[in-house]
């Protein structure tokens, strides 16, 4: 069955895990790699963090069996997500980025519709993102930093995200994160030494 997809092409490239050469690393990176580069031109960009409400319990397996008889696998659950996004979209198993460049209205027009797309396809496979979950980011300085909603629910603008264990704020400064990871390797090595010493 993997080996059809992959030959079929039919998981698109936005989603990484799961997938042979492709993990929340390769996804972290290609987001750090657009991102930035986003940003180097000067041009002010937004993120949309989306999490789907417990993807892997609740897709409903008529819908799924469905699909693939349908399609005899030219498509998949996860590439029907695609269908139609303007913006760049990279996935992690339930996890979803939606990132595109604001300087311009056109962008932030783009990330509204996407998001209705986005929104249309979970009603249509009755799914649920997790309202508790979504999140902007408002990436750079002179960001418009422009509302968008999910839905009738307004998505709530936040300085920084915990993207697939990675802590990433608007400024796309790792300092927070490698205080984090340090911390945590302190905490480690002091578990290791009171260890050794009551030995």
């Amino acid at each position: 069955m993997l080996r059809h997809m992959e030959n079929k092409e039919v998981i698109g490239d936005s989603q990484h895990g799961f997938i042979k050469g492709k993990s929340h690393l390769t996804n972290l990176v290609a987001f750090c790699d657009g991102v930035t580069a986003s940003v180097d031109k000067g041009r002010a960009t937004d993120v949309i963090y989306l999490d789907l409400c417990k993807a892997f319990d609740t897709v409903p397996h008529d819908i799924l069996v469905s699909k693939l008889e349908r399609h005899g696998f030219d498509r998949w659950t996860t590439r029907d997500t695609d269908s139609g996004i303007e913006c760049t979209l990279r996935k992690f198993a339930d996890d979803t980025k939606l990132c595109c460049a604001v300087y311009m209205l056109e962008g932030r027009i783009a990330i509204q519709m996407d998001l209705d797309r986005l929104e249309r396809w979970a009603c249509v496979n009755l799914m649920k993102f997790s309202k508790a979950k979504y999140k902007v980011l408002h990436v750079s300085r002179g960001n418009p930093k422009h509302n968008y909603r999910l839905g009738r629910e307004w998505i709530e603008s936040s300085p920084g995200e915990k993207d697939l264990g990675v802590l990433v704020d608007e400024k796309l400064n790792m300092s927070q994160q490698c205080a984090l990871t340090a911390q945590k390797a302190n905490r480690v090595l002091g578990c290791i030494k009171r260890r050794v010493a009551s030995e």
